[in-house]
């Protein structure tokens, strides 16, 4: 990838995270990248173009963070604490502004673009990971369990998007039910 590529790629992720898709122009992009409009345009034809190129990379950094974070860990349930704590430096950073996948969720209509297809990859990538995390924990109804870990994820990130000034204790008390519920599940086995 070019330099100039990169930086649309990240001045257009910074915008859109911030304000969102549809309120973001292309002329804002080009401005913020700093890149001639003949330039922007060799490298995304369309603003949808550049969604999915943005989309995409978001689903690579998230994937290869969250593996970082939990390649390091021994047993299943640090595995589990370990995403808990990624998301919660997540959004305790300066540049959280929400989830790019749930607003590009609100602003593209099902099945209607390809930007729907990287936003369901992501999390369909996540609970097929906590799932694996659950069943080397010996959890019964690891899918199930898994999909609602996911569910209290999007819930904190849609509720520290409005507020992160709880963040910390928030999640420490949603690791704690999340930490009951997996270990019901492993008793029930």
């Amino acid at each position: 990838m070019s330099k100039k590529e990169e930086d649309i790629i990240q001045s257009a992720t910074k915008l859109f995270s911030a304000f969102g898709y549809h309120a973001v122009g292309i002329d804002t992009i080009i401005a913020e990248s700093n890149v001639a409009k003949m330039t922007f345009y060799k490298y995304f034809p369309s603003k949808e173009l550049l969604i999915e190129g943005v989309l995409k990379r978001r689903d690579e950094d998230l994937q290869a963070g969250i593996l970082r974070t939990v390649e390091s860990c021994r047993t299943p349930m640090a595995k589990l604490k370990a995403i808990f704590n990624w998301y919660e430096n997540w959004f305790c950073g300066a540049d959280f502004h929400g989830c790019m996948f749930i607003k590009a969720s609100e602003e593209f209509p099902r099945g209607a673009t390809r930007v729907r297809d990287i936003i369901e990859n992501f999390k369909r990538w996540l609970i097929e990971l906590i799932k694996e995390i659950l069943q080397q924990a010996g959890a019964a109804n690891a899918a199930v369990l898994a999909q609602h870990v996911v569910v209290v994820l999007d819930g904190l990130t849609v509720k520290f998007n409005m507020d992160v000034s709880v963040a910390h204790t928030e999640m420490a008390n949603n690791w704690k039910l999340i930490k009951k519920l997996v270990q019901l599940h492993i008793k029930d086995k």
